[in-house]
């Protein structure tokens, strides 16, 4: 099952569950996904999990959705990709791998994961 691992404050992760339907990140409680800080929308972005593929997509945020850096409208996601909304740092993983806390951090701060060191990744956009 893809999921997603959260680093809202330095030190502070969690794991999501992404299951098949529309996860809805934002602001307001009644998201999903709560991120409560001032650059994120009531209403920011969702996830959807298909059968093939899983969309992220910018719900007309105020701040924008940024995938590995690059700011997105709608993007099919790729394991190990970076979405960042607001201040909040996420790793979207599209295995079934268990990660934990400290496994988790690792992750989201070993220096160079988050570029494409060989370059020849697909640009945003570009089909993978």
């Amino acid at each position: 099952m893809p999921k997603l691992i959260l680093m809202e404050h330095p030190g502070k992760t969690r794991q999501v569950l992404l299951g098949p339907h529309e996860t809805k990140i934002g602001r307001a409680s009644t998201n999903d996904i709560v991120i409560d800080v001032n650059q994120v929308s009531r209403v920011h972005a969702s996830i959807m999990v298909g059968p093939a593929f899983v969309t992220l997509k910018d719900l007309g945020s105020r701040n924008g959705t940024f995938v590995n850096g690059v700011k997105v409208e709608t993007l099919v996601l790729a394991n190990g990709d970076s979405i960042r909304i607001g201040e909040c740092e996420m790793r979207f993983l599209a295995n079934d791998q268990e990660y934990s806390q400290i496994d988790a951090l690792r992750l989201l701060t070993v220096p160079g994961l988050l570029i494409d060191i060989d370059g020849d990744a697909p640009r945003v956009g570009q089909k993978r």
